[in-house]
């Protein structure tokens, strides 16, 4: 049998509460996921302006980063012509390779993933550290 770890709901709920308020405090009306270790969200919380097609976007994120325990960023060979196009298309369309959505590693094991949707690039990464950053105070690892 295996073991895995995971969040909580209070540890979502923690996470959401660090990331609205950096969203906040930068301007941006995002949707924010944090899903548990197989992508699954545990929380979604859509801030006053947050965009309805941000929704499934930030869920999607949040699924990849954790499935696939990576940053979706990372996937630098899904464009055309490399080896990975068409990753995209994976999991009926909820496979996604664009900056928003990253996995927590505990002691070298995925345990969720926290994603945003809504900003840009930037504001999306730095909405998710922040509730990142906060899980890990929470659970005293450093960042």
């Amino acid at each position: 049998m295996i073991t895995y770890k995971t969040f909580s709901l209070a540890e979502a709920n923690l996470m959401l509460d660090a990331a609205q308020r950096k969203a906040e405090e930068i301007g941006c009306p995002e949707v924010l996921c944090v899903a548990d270790a197989a992508g699954y969200p545990i929380a979604l919380r859509r801030l006053d302006g947050g965009k309805v097609t941000s929704v499934q976007i930030a869920m999607n994120k949040a699924f990849t980063a954790a499935g696939h325990r990576k940053p979706t960023h990372s996937y630098k060979n899904a464009y055309p012509g490399e080896e990975a196009f068409g990753i995209f298309t994976q999991h009926d369309g909820r496979f996604t390779v664009f900056v928003g959505g990253f996995p927590v590693v505990v002691d070298g094991q995925v345990v969720g993933s926290i994603a945003a949707s809504g900003g840009n690039g930037e504001q999306d990464t730095i909405v998710c550290q922040a509730g990142i950053d906060a899980f890990m105070a929470h659970i005293g690892k450093k960042k």
